[in-house]
């Protein structure tokens, strides 16, 4: 059966991600720290770090709330410090707007956006991601009939929901749509485990676990992926 539609994961398989989330975190902690000198033996420590954990089991929704669960990270950790609440709550959401705009001033693999501009012309393209980068922003919108993140559907890959969100939006059966993405759990196995077809695009050399007990299609350029899904 011919694939119809094409969902992709965005981070680290349109782009790379770790540089630029390292240099928007710094940043955004720097701005508190000038703000805030006290905060300087509290950011970039494991209180931070421990913040992330702290706040979601309390609230487990927010792991599917990056940006909320972020925000609150920040304001959390500056009343904890003694800064007032009005204050915390705008200054938190100041460093987080810095952290946002950082976080989108990325670079894209080889052949990225001429390869989507191709697959446009013969597929439904779809965006499937736990993250909040915005296709609107990156202005590639045009490039994708839908967009779906963790926070619209209130859950994460591996997560089904999501997947099973882009099913009702095309109107297709499962094995008619190919998802593309760079992580091996949440985006091959659990695209295969609710019936689509998968391919692992695998740009930054990583390994294929051990504990899976299959091989994924594996693509290692942008290049090669429109003949590898009118293959399938």
């Amino acid at each position: 059966m011919n694939i119809k539609a094409v969902t992709f994961d965005l981070d680290d398989t349109l782009w790379p991600l770790r540089e630029v989330i390292i240099h928007a975190h710094k940043e955004s902690n720097n701005w508190l720290i000038e703000k805030y000198p006290e905060m300087k033996n509290v950011l970039f420590t494991e209180q931070e770090q421990k913040m992330w954990q702290t706040l979601i089991s309390k609230d487990g929704t927010l792991r599917h709330k990056l940006s909320e669960l972020r925000i609150k990270v920040i304001e959390t950790l500056l009343l904890e410090n003694g800064i007032e609440e009005n204050e915390a709550s705008s200054s938190s959401k100041t460093a987080f707007d810095i952290f946002l705009n950082l976080r989108h001033d990325i670079k894209y693999f080889e052949g990225t956006l001429e390869v989507l501009e191709s697959l446009k012309e013969k597929y439904v393209l779809g965006v499937l991601t736990n993250g909040n980068a915005s296709i609107e922003t990156l202005k590639i919108d045009h490039l994708f009939d839908f967009y779906l993140n963790a926070e619209m559907v209130g859950d994460s890959k591996p997560g089904a929901v999501m997947f099973e969100e882009a099913l009702k939006i095309t109107d297709l059966k499962p094995e008619e749509i190919c998802h593309i993405g760079d992580h091996p759990e949440n985006d091959v196995e659990a695209a295969i485990t609710i019936g689509m077809r998968a391919i692992w695009l695998n740009l930054l050399n990583a390994e294929w676990p051990k504990d899976k007990n299959f091989e994924p299609i594996e693509v290692t350029s942008w290049y090669d992926l429109e003949e590898k899904i009118s293959n399938l």
